[in-house]
């Protein structure tokens, strides 16, 4: 999976220069005159890819038969917290939901970059404290798809049980219609597909009709939806071409930008918000937010807030040296979790470990995903559960 997208990616940027596609459109930083794609970023770019999902090639599924529980409490606590997350989201949105997807989306998203609260935020702010710091783990809710696959196919739950997982599971994709964001629903469809491929070869040919039933209606509604968004996001902007054609220079602009940031950004601007976002949030204050990508992009002299994949985010806050060594730390890490290949058999916090690394490289084609303290949180969650499956306190 991993493989095709970076491939399917990288081919992208072919249409792209050839075609012209390039001045001013969708966040590619270089122009038609100033293209510059040199052979020493061409290959640390595919280097830095391959060794960050190469620790994946080594899982063989078809010698993977089981997953192996932890205490039942721990999994069972962490899940209906996340469950209690999605209905705490599900209160904010309600009221507006409806209302904004009958609206002009293209004033939503512009009232978004602008700073305007969406009508949750404002609903969020009347919120006792204890609600506010909860909501802070609304991105961890996607958590519960991994954990949803896991009863499915090993650990028998009843239906409703099921059912609020995957109502938990969606949470970001419903948030994120507040401000007309399709990030969240490119990130869950992937996600999916990746627990689909893990996961498939124990589901159920019972839950495989229910998942063809519920799944291409909700599949079709969020198609629907980042069509209708990218419509009108794209259409508005004189002189951006259809939206076909900006999907397009969306998908193929990680590698073109990845060359961009080798060729044009200062190797003396360090900075570390995203790598280590709770470190930074509450010892230095600082966080990778609108203010601070602004701050960066004038120290570099361009905007960063494009796509450059996940190394090249990680090489513009670090530098050559500093994402030689985190990739090299990521690939040792999940080599750590998945210990061997052809191995038969995971527990609950390897299984979470396996997703929440999966999570960097595969919506990494467009960049680094757990950049923010909100999301630093999923880590958390993850290293919680797999502290009880490390030292085995599981029942028989």
């Amino acid at each position: 999976m991993m493989t095709t997208l970076y491939t399917v990616t990288s081919l992208c940027a072919i249409p792209l220069v050839f075609g012209e596609m390039l001045v001013g459109e969708g966040g590619i930083l270089y122009g038609n005159t100033d293209l510059n794609l040199g052979f020493v970023p061409t290959v640390l770019y595919c280097v830095l890819i391959t060794i960050s999902i190469l620790p994946f090639t080594i899982f063989h599924k078809k010698d993977f038969k089981t997953i192996t529980p932890i205490t039942p409490f721990v999994l069972e606590v962490v899940s209906l917290f996340i469950i209690g997350v999605s209905m705490l989201n599900l209160y904010l949105v309600a009221d507006s939901t409806v209302e904004i997807l009958s609206g002009d989306l293209s004033t939503v998203r512009s009232d978004h970059y602008e700073g305007i609260l969406s009508p949750a935020d404002v609903k969020a702010l009347s919120m006792p404290a204890i609600f506010k710091v909860i909501y802070y783990f609304r991105a961890a809710t996607i958590l519960a798809l991994p954990i949803m696959f896991y009863h499915i196919c090993f650990d028998s739950k009843p239906f409703w049980y099921i059912f609020l997982l995957f109502f938990a599971s969606i949470s970001s994709p419903i948030a994120g219609i507040q401000c007309a964001d399709r990030t969240e629903v490119v990130y869950y469809g992937l996600m999916f597909l990746f627990c689909l491929l893990f996961f498939g070869n124990y589901i159920s040919n019972k839950f495989k009709r229910i998942m063809w039933s519920l799944g291409i209606p909700i599949g079709l509604s969020f198609i629907v939806y980042f069509i209708a968004v990218s419509d009108a996001r794209f259409n508005t902007d004189d002189g951006k071409g259809s939206a076909a054609e900006s999907i397009l220079q969306y998908a193929g602009q990680s590698y073109l930008n990845f060359c961009y940031f080798w060729e044009c950004s200062k190797s003396d601007n360090i900075s570390t918000e995203r790598e280590f976002p709770l470190y930074n949030h509450y010892v230095k204050k600082v966080d990778s937010n609108k203010e601070q990508r602004a701050k960066r992009s004038g120290k570099h002299g361009f905007f960063i807030s494009v796509f450059p994949s996940f190394v090249g985010d990680i090489m513009l806050d670090l530098g050559v040296l500093g994402v030689l060594i985190w990739v090299m730390v990521f690939h040792l890490v999940t080599l750590l979790i998945i210990k061997r290949p052809h191995r038969e058999s995971f527990n609950v916090g390897e299984m979470l470990g396996i997703f929440f690394m999966a999570g960097v490289p595969i919506f990494g084609i467009f960049y680094y995903r757990y950049y923010s303290f909100n999301h630093s949180l999923i880590l958390l969650m993850v290293l919680f559960i797999y502290f009880f499956s490390k030292y085995r306190l599981v029942y028989k």
